[in-house]
């Protein structure tokens, strides 16, 4: 996404979807053994942050638009 030229935003707009998707599934798989591994904890919360960081982004897309 960093490469503007060619992209479209409603590529953009797919591509953020898709890493929400997949760090979504991440985070629930890793919320299922958070209590006992901090390593999944960790890696759910940085699930969320990327979740975050993808919609903001979004938001900031359409915005813009």
């Amino acid at each position: 996404m960093l490469r503007m030229q060619g992209m479209t935003p409603a590529v953009m707009m797919s591509m953020l979807d898709a890493c929400m998707a997949m760090c979504q599934m991440c985070m629930d798989e890793c919320m299922e053994h958070a209590d006992s591994s901090d390593v999944c904890k960790m890696c759910a919360q940085a699930c969320q942050a990327c979740m975050d960081a993808c919609m903001a982004l979004k938001d900031s897309m359409m915005k813009a638009a």
